[in-house]
């Protein structure tokens, strides 16, 4: 097994020629982008730096990109930290991280609070200059440029880290998830033998860097020698135009992006292509998505990715079919598929034992992705991390909180979270079962269900979100045609119209917001 940034940088190197990076009209090589980042590397090490854990500031910006490249190849790790966040969550993450430098662009870095940039060691701007007169702890291009570069990364060990992503959890405590070299290197490999691409091809970037699918579309596009496109900011909700003018060939995004297309009419038959690869990750993928993308994208895969954070990225694929598109699927959603090359997955009942296949249970998985733990939080890890009884060779498996059930083809279905269910007058029911009997109906075709809670936090009932426009007179048709699909016990006290999903800092549809948007009404 290689280290993962020399195994990185093995395969990085041979596409020195080739264009890395593309930020709107601008272009960066591979060439350019491996001295940057190995310049950075030795910056670092001559300033004492030693495996810690460095800040990589901003979103969308080619100091952000070299950065994360030349951390890693200096032995250390990586935070991200979005400079929207608030100052508590930043400072939270700079003092349970030890974080004493960051890197990233200039202006993404001016806008952190003063008393954060004033009490770093450094603050260090790879790509940009400082116009005024450079503070003492910021580092710019011009001094940068004085620095020779490594020859290569240095040599770490596996169980080193790899870098750091805070998730917030059920519970909306950030976890600090310590992705090992090892587990990268494993998932790197993983990717690289699923997928035979021709260098040069077209990638997305669409995510922030909080959001750990970022790391696969740079490091995967990277060791295939891809040109990364980003999705520019003000094209994140509605990307179209952005797959058409870049000829994307490998999209990777949430698949509620994929939705809003479909509400707003950007999803037209042939709309893309180009497109080669269509991988969608993050959230449930729904079976009317993934039919509407095939149409648009004909000549591209469609997939399911899924993974937790402490999964490293994705553990599992399913490639959707035009043969599955006359098959039955739990919730009309898309399996989640079959593990990964080196990893296990088992379905556990509410007493931690195995269960047969077609029964529901709690998702876990074991191999060499699997992460080590919560950064100074041993109570979490050892309840999400954990060994059974009934597995003779005391592997560490990982709790997801999912549940699921392999169907007849021996892929996993996955059905919700296990706090995704509700109890409405003394009966349980899973949120998604909600959403699939709403969406069988146009104008609630995939609605966001979340529930209603009175003063006292009890569920009372649940509210459902459409980015259509919908009348009374049609929602109490759809009451009444639902019956065979949904008990009317848990129909939606209401059905409302917004223009638009409200999104987490990584994407995905904020339930939480709407959740505290339902009371309000």
């Amino acid at each position: 097994m290689k280290e993962a940034s020399l195994f990185l940088y093995d395969h990085i190197k041979e596409f020195r020629s080739c264009y890395a990076l593309k930020i709107g009209s601008k272009k960066i090589s591979y060439e350019e982008v491996l001295h940057r980042a190995l310049t950075l590397s030795a910056f670092l090490i001559d300033n004492g730096t030693n495996k810690e854990t460095i800040g990589i500031v901003g979103q969308r910006k080619s100091s952000s990109y070299i950065g994360l490249l030349g951390v890693l190849f200096a032995g250390c790790s990586f935070t991200p930290i979005n400079p929207k966040y608030n100052i508590t969550k930043i400072n939270s993450i700079i003092k349970s991280s030890n974080i004493r430098i960051l890197v990233g662009d200039l202006e993404d870095i001016l806008a952190l609070d003063k008393s954060i940039t004033s009490r770093m060691l450094l603050n260090i701007i790879p790509d940009g200059l400082f116009h005024k007169k450079i503070p003492n702890n910021y580092i710019d291009q011009s001094i940068l440029k004085s620095i020779s570069p490594l020859k290569e990364p240095i040599q770490s060990k596996h169980d080193d880290l790899a870098y750091i992503n805070y998730t917030s959890g059920s519970t909306g405590t950030p976890k600090g998830v310590k992705v090992l070299r090892s587990n990268l290197f494993y998932f790197l490999k993983n990717m690289s033998n699923m997928y035979q691409l021709e260098k040069g091809f077209r990638a997305s970037q669409m995510f922030d860097f909080s959001f750990d699918p970022s790391v696969a579309d740079i490091l995967f596009t990277w060791l295939k020698g891809g040109l990364l496109c980003i999705v520019p900011e003000e094209e994140l909700i509605l990307p179209s135009g952005f797959i058409v003018r870049e000829k994307i060939n490998f999209w990777n995004s949430v698949p509620s992006i994929a939705n809003f297309m479909i509400k707003t009419g950007n999803l037209e038959k042939n709309s893309f292509p180009e497109l080669t690869h269509s991988m969608f990750c993050g959230e449930q993928f729904p079976i009317h998505v993934a039919k509407a993308w095939r149409a648009a994208a004909p000549n591209s895969t469609i997939e399911n990715l899924y993974g937790p954070t402490e999964g490293t990225i994705y553990i599992t694929r399913y490639v959707f079919t035009l043969e599955d598109e006359k098959k039955s699927f739990k919730n009309d959603i898309v399996p989640i598929g079959t593990p990964f090359d080196y990893h296990s997955s088992v379905i556990i009942d509410e007493n931690d034992k195995p269960i047969e296949d077609s029964q529901i249970g709690e998702i876990i998985f074991s191999g060499p992705q699997i992460t080590n733990g919560y950064l100074d939080d041993q109570s979490k890890t050892d309840m999400a991390f954990t060994s059974f009884n009934w597995d003779s060779s005391s592997l560490i498996w990982y709790r997801t909180g999912d549940l699921g059930y392999r169907n007849s083809s021996g892929d996993i279905e996955c059905i919700g979270r296990k706090d995704s269910q509700i109890k409405i007058a003394g009966r349980r029911v899973e949120i998604g079962e909600i959403e699939s009997a709403l969406s069988r109906f146009k104008k609630t075709e995939g609605v966001i269900v979340v529930p209603l809670k009175d003063n006292q936090n009890i569920v009372i009932g649940c509210v459902g979100y459409t980015l259509d426009d919908i009348t009374k007179e049609q929602i109490l048709r759809i009451r009444k045609d639902i019956i065979e699909f949904l008990d009317p016990v848990f129909f939606p006290k209401k059905i409302i119209s917004i223009s638009q999903f409200p999104k987490s800092m990584s994407g995905k549809i904020d339930r939480k917001k709407l959740e505290i948007m339902a009371k309000d009404i």
